[in-house]
């Protein structure tokens, strides 16, 4: 009798080891689903990830952390009613829990109603105050609204936290960009890439906001993720076109235009493109089309000043540099560009005003006290032609020192 009740113990331990190892390996798979959803979302696979995080609820009981993890899928689609519906599975459940409230917050957001968001964020704050979920919403909450302060402080405490928590450095990129502080932009993206490497939005963000070959490979990455992308191709075109490859720019915006004729960006990048390989007419067309809708843009403005100087039409040409001076903040291109063509034009006093407000506005400016020197020296100006050409050579940003050097000594 003994025996057999030992025997019987010995089974039903057998039996709980077992299941607890059935119950880790279940806990197991789930954490590696969420995590690999997640990144999908990342991604941008959104079919994926549903069937990932479908997954981990399963083996998770549909319990309340899987269900909310499930409905970032349809935040992340930027669809209110498919984020309604999927938060209904929480509320079902327990409408009183902080991720019930938290998922009708992201709800609100998704549907940019922030004060909404907000009566839902303060119950799930009431429940659990520090969790970094909370605090990530508040902070995507107060971006929206404006309040940079609490939005950053917010962020930086989900990130004391959860220091690899990549929506809360992509959260503070998108806020640096609005207050605006590039170069933090810069870091918070990074280090968003640095936790999420294949986030096309992350590469979209920081390629935009640097230049060169770094630029170019970021947006080449963002758009292999997402093809079909029409803001990541045009951000690559304009990138390829600042690096000086014009034809693989001009294959870009031509394919966002077969995608949507209507756009207005696209319709203007091309005309920049046009107006690089000499193409005037055409250029001139496109840029028509496109400035409308583009707002305070310098670069089309800038390039249909260039059309129209290139086509002799100099009244037309003075007012256009007018116009791209005034959408330029912290740069002079448009007034140097504009008090050269005056000269080369005989609208000499014109030309020296054009400079004069360069040098105001970029008074360290190499190139702006160079092109103001040659327009004294045509005004009998020597003395003064000098010092300026020797501010050129000690000025900031690039300017062909031989050739200043050159008129300088011809000064002598």
């Amino acid at each position: 009798m003994r025996a057999a009740v030992l025997a019987l113990a010995c089974l039903a331990n057998q039996a709980s080891a077992l299941g607890h190892a059935h119950a880790q390996d279940a806990a197991a798979q789930a954490d590696a689903a969420t995590k690999h959803g997640r990144a999908l979302i990342h991604a941008g696979k959104l079919d994926a990830a549903r069937d990932e995080l479908r997954k981990a609820a399963r083996l998770l009981n549909q319990s309340l952390p899987a269900l909310y993890e499930l409905a970032r899928v349809e935040f992340a689609s930027g669809d209110y009613r498919k984020s309604r519906s999927a938060c209904k599975a929480l509320t079902d459940k327990d409408p009183d829990a902080a991720l019930s409230n938290l998922c009708q917050a992201r709800t609100f957001l998704v549907w940019r109603r922030a004060s909404r968001a907000q009566e839902f964020i303060d119950k799930a704050r009431m429940k659990d105050a520090s969790h970094p979920e909370v605090l990530l919403a508040l902070a995507d909450m107060q971006r929206m609204t404006g309040d940079a302060t609490a939005s950053k402080d917010n962020y930086q405490q989900v990130l004391s936290l959860d220091s690899n928590n990549a929506d809360a450095y992509f959260g503070l990129g998108q806020l640096f960009l609005v207050t605006p502080d590039p170069e933090a932009a810069q870091k918070a993206f990074r280090a968003a890439l640095a936790r999420e490497p294949q986030w096309p939005d992350a590469q979209y963000e920081l390629g935009r906001l640097l230049g060169g070959a770094e630029a170019v490979s970021l947006l080449e990455q963002a758009t292999a993720g997402r093809p079909a992308w029409l803001e990541g191709r045009l951000a690559l075109g304009e990138a390829r076109l600042r690096t000086g490859d014009v034809a693989a720019a001009e294959t870009l915006f031509r394919e966002v235009l077969k995608k949507d004729s209507s756009n207005a960006l696209a319709h203007a990048r091309l005309g920049m493109v046009l107006e690089a390989k000499h193409e005037l007419e055409a250029a001139e067309k496109e840029l028509k089309i496109g400035l409308p809708g583009v707002g305070n843009d310098a670069d089309a403005a800038l390039s249909l000043a260039r059309v129209y100087a290139q086509t002799d039409r100099a009244d037309d040409a003075l007012a256009q540099f007018r116009v791209a001076s005034s959408f330029e903040h912290g740069s002079a291109r448009a007034l140097i560009e504009a008090g050269v063509y005056s000269l080369k034009v005989s609208r000499n006093a014109l030309a020296q005003a054009f400079l004069e407000k360069a040098l105001e506005r970029v008074p360290k400016s190499a190139e702006a006290h160079a092109r103001y020197a040659d327009v004294l020296v045509v005004r009998g100006e020597k003395a003064k032609a000098k010092e300026h050409y020797q501010l050129a050579l000690n000025g900031e940003g690039a300017v062909d020192k031989v050739a200043v050097q050159r008129s300088l000594a011809a000064l002598k």
